[in-house]
């Protein structure tokens, strides 16, 4: 039997457009508005991270998205 983990992680993927890397660094420099979100955790962070990215790990983005990120036409990259 499917868990309902693996199902939301499918049905997550099918909702949730990929970005190729180079289509995001493009999109970046060509000043286009995009929160990019770095996922990982502060210690990832401290080894090195993408220039301009917002750190917010998977664990917080529920109660923090909505203040980081108030227009909901926002495009958003998490990383």
């Amino acid at each position: 039997m499917e868990s309902v983990g693996k199902r939301m992680v499918e049905a997550a993927q099918k909702a949730v457009p990929s970005v190729p890397t180079k289509e995001a660094h493009e999109r970046v420099k060509a000043g286009e508005e995009i929160v990019i979100l770095d996922v990982r955790e502060p210690d990832e962070w401290a080894n090195g991270h993408i220039e301009g990215a917002t750190l917010l790990a998977r664990g917080r983005i529920e109660g923090r998205i909505e203040e980081l990120v108030p227009d909901k036409s926002t495009c958003i990259i998490a990383h």
